[in-house]
């Protein structure tokens, strides 16, 4: 049977749908974004405010936004306009730097080197004229949602005297990290207090003993019974969570090779979890305003626990940080952004090998083939370098994945 040639219109329409199809940005541009934004946060103050996490959070809103009102695959975050006929890599790029130059008006030039990048190879079109005008709506959308947040008002602390109150550690010079919670507002909770963790074990329970006893002996400096590995982990998870999930991301969206609607949803999920798990954490931390182990263990002759020992010399593995000890933020956030992609990949059994900010000179490099473990182990890690207690790290888990839970079912949902 003799075949019948194409008509000139259905080769046309093959040759238009193939284009398009090629011209289709991938996890490429997104995880470009997401490197330069993570380098200009780290390089202004380390993470040590919420300015990096918030810029993270609104920078792939924007761009998640800006693909979904091209094409609509996942809800956008309180965005309803719509522009079909919009380049997708111009609406990303225009919509991403509208909040890096807001955020760090300093790097303009550096922001723009990516910005030129990936538009300069587009064509000068109505598509990509169009496409700057609607990324230009969805990053200014994005800076007026968040105008007034809180996010840099520090609230007052004044540390209070009996035994299991937090006091001051060395290294901070009596300063602590605490949000002024009147004003602080997350970006998926209702409240800062929607999670708040249950109350810690009492200082005279089994818990609190068996704990004390775990955190005094394994998280020592120079500890004799902490293993070599277990060292390595508490110095390699010791970065904050902004640098290893974001890192994590970008290695899981490369390999997975995710397209760039599904790998701007994921970091939008990421980083959004990551900050309103913060929130969430210290306003628990500062509610309880408990001891570090540094503190308990010197003046356990003080706890009314017979059978916990002082030790006036004791010292954690590594500098204990400035905020009161239940429960464990970095547990938290472990725990929901192994929830977060587990649910966005379907599964935990996610592999990664990566470096880490954080880790000793001779063991740079760790590998996971499952997140579960990879979170167990930034958990262990904050009893290993001498910073928290056992109950505080399985808390913290726990509060971390009903977060990233709350926020997959409620946020950015597939069409």
């Amino acid at each position: 049977m003799k075949k019948k040639k194409p008509t000139l219109f259905v080769v046309f329409f093959i040759s238009l749908l193939s284009t398009y199809v090629k011209a289709q940005p991938d996890h490429s541009l997104i995880n470009d974004w997401n490197r330069l934004t993570y380098q200009l946060a780290y390089e202004h103050d380390q993470f040590y405010s919420f300015i990096g996490i918030r810029t993270l959070t609104m920078t792939h809103l924007a761009i998640h936004n800006a693909l979904n009102a091209i094409d609509p695959q996942f809800e956008t975050y309180a965005f309803k306009a719509q522009n079909k006929k919009a380049d997708p890599v111009a609406a990303v790029c225009e919509a991403a730097s509208q909040v890096l130059v807001k955020a760090y008006p300093n790097r303009e030039d550096t922001i723009m080197l990516v910005y030129y990048n990936w538009m300069h190879p587009l064509p000068d079109n109505k598509q990509k004229t169009e496409g700057e005008k609607l990324g230009r709506a969805i990053g200014q959308s994005i800076l007026e949602l968040r105008q007034g947040d809180g996010h840099e008002k520090q609230g007052d602390y004044t540390p209070m005297t009996k035994p299991g109150d937090y006091q001051y550690t060395p290294g901070w010079d009596g300063w602590v990290l605490k949000p002024d919670f009147d004003f602080a507002r997350p970006f998926c909770l209702d409240s800062v207090t929607q999670f708040r963790s249950p109350q810690p074990p009492s200082l005279d329970s089994e818990t609190y003993l068996q704990s004390f006893r775990e955190v005094k002996a394994y998280g020592k400096k120079d500890s004799e019974v902490r293993s070599k590995d277990q060292t390595n982990y508490a110095h390699w998870w010791a970065e904050f969570a902004e640098h290893s999930w974001n890192r994590i991301g970008r290695i899981a969206s490369a390999e997975h090779k995710l397209d760039a609607w599904h790998a701007a949803r994921m970091f939008a999920l990421i980083n959004m979890n990551i900050y309103d798990i913060y929130l969430a954490s210290l306003e628990s931390k500062y509610f309880y305003d408990t001891w570090r182990p540094y503190t308990a263990i010197r003046e356990a002759d003080a706890d009314g626990h017979p059978q916990t020992t002082a030790d006036q010399n004791w010292e954690p593995e590594m500098l204990t940080p400035p905020w009161p000890e239940y429960p464990s933020a970095h547990a938290a956030v472990g725990s929901g952004g192994a929830e977060i992609l587990t649910h966005v990949f379907g599964t935990p059994d996610i592999s990664f090998s990566m470096t880490s900010t954080s880790a000793l000179p001779d063991a740079p490099i760790r590998t996971y083939n499952n997140l579960d473990r990879a979170a167990d182990d930034c958990a262990d890690s904050r009893i290993m370098n001498g910073y928290h207690f056992r109950f505080a790290t399985e808390e913290g888990k726990a509060q971390g994945r009903k977060i990233a839970r709350y926020i997959w079912r409620n946020y950015l949902r597939a069409k």
